[in-house]
């Protein structure tokens, strides 16, 4: 008989604490602004269908079914569909928290800048069924919520990652500063992101986050560098311009949209965020872009 014994190095798998803060679907649709913005942890896509545009860190890179996309912490960045129905995109994206993935030519996490801002882009449409597996998994285990479902997550992340790192030529990197990000602050942020034009209060978000609000604002501040009230109208100016720039509506029916009570604090708020007014805005957009035409 003979026997041949393995041992495990434990200290680079089990000191890896990293969490799953959020996972969806998302599907373009004809309603669909979006706006750049960033976060303090890691997001990444893969593109189920269609194909379009992710502004990352101000540029423009065409992406494609099949198309991973690793957004590190801090890199600004929005997507953009094609105008072509039958090509829209649609994506699986999920965010974690306190990990960036990283290669040699990216810079690292241990630099000088204690918040650097990268990104990876690679096309797995030859892996595709591999990582819908693991990523439909990890949806149904947050959909279902059955015993133990966090250890679930984590154990299916674990692979995922691993799988990505092996066949990417990507390395695990363990955030060097990692305080970490409030679950609640999350939640708060990805409400607000998504009902910006409803009414929202610091009662509502209370509500919803079982927070009380007073140290719900001192928690997203700390959290965030802004409050969550300030995020909000920033969200909604952010919104604004888009509409300003892209479509015909009055001032009166963009602050509306947008989710401002009335078009005169629209304008006082577009004003002290912009330091212009919307009208100058919108004229000053169509101004440039008659000049590059």
């Amino acid at each position: 008989m003979s026997n041949t014994r393995y041992n495990v190095n434990e200290k680079n798998i089990y000191n890896i604490d990293f969490e799953l803060l959020y996972i969806s679907k998302s599907k373009y649709g004809e309603d669909w602004h979006s706006t750049s913005h960033f976060h303090p942890f890691t997001e990444i896509f893969f593109i189920t269908h269609g194909n379009g545009i992710m502004e990352i860190d101000s540029i423009d890179v065409s992406v494609k079914e099949g198309d991973l996309i690793i957004i590190n912490p801090n890199c600004p960045h929005t997507e953009k569909s094609s105008y072509n129905r039958m090509d829209q995109l649609e994506y699986i994206v999920f965010a974690i928290n306190n990990l960036a993935l990283a290669n040699k030519s990216l810079p690292t996490l241990n630099g000088d800048d204690p918040n650097p801002t990268y990104y990876k882009i690679m096309n797995l449409n030859n892996n595709k069924s591999v990582i819908l597996y693991y990523l439909n998994t990890l949806v149904h285990e947050v959909e279902e919520k059955q015993a133990n479902y966090e250890l679930a997550c984590k154990s299916i992340l674990t692979l995922f990652i691993i799988y990505i790192s092996r066949n990417t030529e990507s390395t695990l990197l363990i955030a060097d500063n990692p305080e970490k990000l409030n679950i609640e602050c999350v939640k708060i942020k990805n409400y607000i992101d998504s009902h910006y034009s409803e009414n929202i209060t610091l009662d509502i978000l209370s509500n919803l986050s079982y927070v009380n609000k007073f140290h719900l604002v001192h928690l997203f501040t700390k959290q965030m560098g802004i409050s969550p009230i300030n995020y909000l109208i920033n969200k909604r100016i952010e919104e604004s311009k888009n509409l300003l720039t892209t479509t015909n509506y009055s001032i009166r029916d963009i602050s509306t949209i947008v989710g401002f009570s009335n078009s005169s604090y629209f304008s006082q708020m577009f004003k002290k965020v912009t330091g212009t007014s919307p009208r100058t805005y919108r004229n000053n957009a169509l101004s440039a872009k008659e000049i590059l035409e």
